[in-house]
C-alpha cells in the first residue's frame, strides 16, 4: 500500500449514544488543522446526524446518489472547521438495508472522489447490520468508540467479534469516553482481557475522553470543543494527535480501491442467513 493513498478509518460502536460522531467530526477538525485534505462521510445512513452535529444546511444526501443519479462532488459540503462532509440523509428508511448495487454505486463514486484527500473518515451507524459492516471494513483502520457502561462494552465485543469472523479485521483502535483514565484503562483491560480469550484481533487503546459540561454545551450549541473549552480541547487534541500519528495497517494493502472491493466482496461471500444467525450469537456474548 502506497502512503501517498489516502488513509481510511471508519469510526464505529456497538451501542447509540456512546459519542461515535463526537469523535468523527473532532478527528476530522484536528486532521485538518494539521494540514490535511479530509472527507467525513456520515454513512449513519437513515439517521445521520453529522451535519446536525456540525450545524450544516444540506441540499442532498448519499440518498441523491442513488435515486437521482447526482454528482457526488455536488452533495459534499465544505465545513469551515476545514474540512469537507458527504451527508448521509436522516430519516430515510430504504437507506437503512443498501442492496449490493447500491453498495456498487457509492463505491464507484467513492473511489473517484477519494483521490482528492488525504483522509477519509467514515462515520457509521452503530451496531452490527449489514451497513455497518460493509463501511466499517472498507477501512484501513477501524476505530471503535465506546463507554464503561456494561452494556456498551459488550456490543462493542459483538462488534469486534463480527468484524473479525465475517470480514477479516484483525486490528482495532479502541477509544473510550464519558471517563477518566482509570476507568478507562479498566475498561480497556475488561475489553482485551475478553477479545484476546476469544477473538484473533488485535486492540490499540488510543485513550478516553473525559465526561465534561462543555462536552454537552458544545453539543447543544452545535460547535465543536476548542481549546478554551476547559481541559477538554487540549485533551483531545493530544488524543487525536495520538491516533493520527499511528502507522498506516500495511497488512490490509491495496489502497482506497481494495479496501471497499474487498468490503463488498465480503458482502457477496456471506449470505444473510449467516449474518443474521452469527449477530444473534454474538449479541448474546456477555462481558
Amino acid at each position: 500500500m502506497s502512503d501517498t493513498s489516502p488513509r481510511v478509518i471508519s469510526i464505529s460502536s456497538g451501542k447509540g449514544g456512546v459519542g461515535k460522531t463526537f469523535v468523527s467530526v473532532h478527528l476530522a477538525a484536528q486532521a485538518a488543522r494539521s494540514g490535511k485534505k479530509v472527507l467525513l462521510i456520515d454513512a449513519d445512513l437513515g439517521l445521520a446526524n453529522v451535519d446536525v452535529m456540525l450545524g450544516l444546511h444540506t441540499g442532498g444526501s448519499i440518498r441523491n446518489l442513488l435515486a437521482d443519479d447526482a454528482a457526488l462532488e455536488d452533495l459534499i459540503i465544505h465545513c469551515d472547521r476545514g474540512f469537507d462532509v458527504l451527508p448521509g440523509g436522516s430519516g430515510i428508511y430504504e437507506l437503512t438495508n443498501l442492496n449490493v448495487g447500491e453498495q456498487q454505486t457509492i463505491l464507484d463514486s467513492l473511489r473517484e472522489a477519494g483521490r482528492d484527500y488525504d483522509l477519509i473518515l467514515i462515520d457509521t451507524a452503530a451496531g452490527i447490520g449489514d451497513n455497518v459492516l460493509y463501511f466499517a471494513s472498507a477501512a484501513e483502520t477501524a476505530v471503535i468508540v465506546l463507554t464503561p457502561d456494561p452494556t456498551s462494552l459488550t456490543d462493542a465485543y459483538a462488534l469486534i467479534k463480527v468484524m473479525s469472523q465475517q470480514r477479516d479485521v484483525h486490528r482495532f483502535m479502541v477509544i473510550i469516553n464519558q471517563t477518566d483514565e482509570i476507568d478507562g484503562q479498566i475498561t480497556f483491560k475488561r475489553l482485551l482481557s475478553v477479545a484476546d480469550r476469544y477473538l484473533d484481533v488485535y486492540l490499540d487503546y488510543i485513550g478516553h475522553i473525559p465526561q465534561h459540561p462543555s462536552v454537552r454545551q458544545a453539543i447543544q450549541q452545535q460547535r465543536l470543543i476548542t481549546e478554551s473549552d476547559s481541559a477538554v480541547g487540549p485533551h483531545l487534541n493530544k488524543l487525536f494527535e495520538t491516533l493520527l500519528a499511528r502507522p498506516r495497517d500495511h497488512s490490509r494493502a491495496g489502497g482506497l480501491q481494495f479496501f471497499w472491493e474487498h468490503s463488498l466482496a465480503s458482502t457477496l461471500d456471506a449470505s444473510p442467513d449467516e449474518l443474521a444467525a452469527d449477530a444473534m450469537q454474538t449479541q448474546g456474548v456477555s462481558s
